[in-house]
């Protein structure tokens, strides 16, 4: 992929082409990711880390996305950073202005709002990892009817409020398909099976870094964390030999430092000496 995808292709695909996107967490991983010619990359802020209004944290979120030019990019951050639909605002714009392409958004009246100010955004239904207790924890949504129902209407909802796409999380797959059909907005899948518009996964999840439970819909390419272990065990073994040579008198060698000649070196003996 050499063309970035705008707003307008993400319309024109929908049904006709399948599309990738991975969540991303550094800029190693969007460059990878740029690489291959995914089309569209998420990241975003959390906790303390690529904190917009924190300008050191904030320089990674550049990178990242300069570190992949040729993707769709959103970027989303926890509600505390934009509780407000002020605030929210100054985030996105300030996003758009360093060339991010929508903006993640799972409030319906603001994300109606952004859309009036020609801000494109993310709306999200199904299981919403900020309003899990609503639907009973970390668990599927939508496997009765009335609930499949809810994620429809939900999909509607956002439609009409200006979404240019909406991540579905962990509805049925047969649900999530019958719903893509029938809705003009383009649906990521997480976990939610491939009759969608997008198949999206956290580049954790793909390179096995992954801590703690790993989601039923995740899989792993790749075990960075076993990698991960043994660089940790070399570098202790590295730095053991450093500490035994050193001990040893081993470090430094030859190889390790610096000559002077020997008629300098007498005159600087000398001229040292006398400054005693």
């Amino acid at each position: 992929m050499t063309k970035k995808i705008t707003v307008k292709d993400l319309k024109n695909l929908k049904g006709k082409k399948q599309l990738t996107l991975i969540l991303v967490k550094n800029e190693e991983e969007a460059l990878a990711a740029n690489q291959v010619g995914i089309e569209m990359i998420g990241t975003g802020a959390s906790g303390k880390y690529n904190n917009p209004h924190d300008h050191a944290s904030f320089e990674e979120v550049l990178n990242i996305r300069k570190a992949a030019p040729n993707a769709f990019m959103h970027y989303g951050a926890p509600d505390t950073l934009w509780p407000t639909l002020d605030e929210a605002k100054k985030l996105a714009f300030k996003m758009l202005e360093h060339d991010f392409d929508m903006f993640y958004c799972h409030r319906i009246e603001i994300l109606k709002s952004l859309y009036e100010e020609g801000i494109p955004c993310l709306g999200h239904v199904g299981l919403i990892p900020q309003r899990t207790t609503w639907t009973g924890g970390f668990k599927a949504v939508g496997k009765n009817s009335d609930d499949a129902l809810k994620v429809y209407e939900d999909c509607l909802r956002f439609q009409d409020a200006g979404a240019v796409a909406i991540e579905m999380e962990c509805v049925p797959h047969q649900v999530a398909s019958a719903i893509s059909k029938k809705i003009d907005t383009t649906i990521l899948s997480l976990g939610s099976g491939s009759g969608c518009d997008v198949q999206y996964l956290f580049a954790c999840d793909i390179l096995g870094t992954t801590t703690g439970h790993v989601p039923r819909h995740a899989k792993s390419y790749r075990n960075f964390s076993q990698e991960f272990k043994r660089l940790q065990e070399e570098r202790v073994d590295a730095f053991k030999e450093f500490y035994n040579d050193v001990k040893e008198g081993i470090f430094p060698d030859d190889k390790n430092i610096v000559e002077i000649d020997e008629k300098e070196l007498d005159t600087f003996l000398n001229n040292l000496e006398k400054k005693r």
